[in-house]
């Protein structure tokens, strides 16, 4: 192979496991201009609030936190306002029960088999315990 000659790279094919890396999808070049007005308008938007937020993260004379009403929105469906978005499906009811009865009915099992263990004892003359009212 001489120092001059090109490779010649074989075309790319994404796993069947896997999806296209978003570099390569062709969606990602050939795009109308009106997507790429809209991606450069959001891009400018994301670049201001990055700057507002930089400029109040390093402000010297600030005092107590940055209020970011978009964490604030996320941080309120993330954690206070789950079950109007909440979709029951087989796994988070079998989580629910699990965790729900689950509890109950393990110590209804270490709590029988200890009073039956020791009704036996007492019954064989094993153990012998008092009547007691209060001790």
């Amino acid at each position: 192979m001489s120092w001059g000659a090109k490779m010649a790279f074989p075309k790319y094919k994404p796993s069947p496991l896997a999806s296209l890396p978003p570099t390569l999808h062709p969606a990602e070049y050939d795009v109308s201009p009106e997507t790429r007005k809209a991606q450069d308008e959001r891009l400018a938007i994301r670049a201001r609030l990055k700057r507002e937020y930089l400029l109040q993260y390093n402000d010297p004379t600030r005092r107590g936190l940055i209020e970011d009403p978009a964490l604030i929105r996320w941080t309120y469906a993330r954690s206070a306002n789950i079950y109007p978005n909440f979709q029951p499906t087989p796994k988070n009811s079998l989580i629910g029960i699990v965790c729900g009865l689950g509890p109950l009915f393990f110590w209804y099992y270490v709590f029988k088999t200890s009073r039956d263990k020791k009704e036996e004892l007492i019954q064989e003359g094993k153990l012998k315990e008092p009547f007691h009212i209060s001790y």
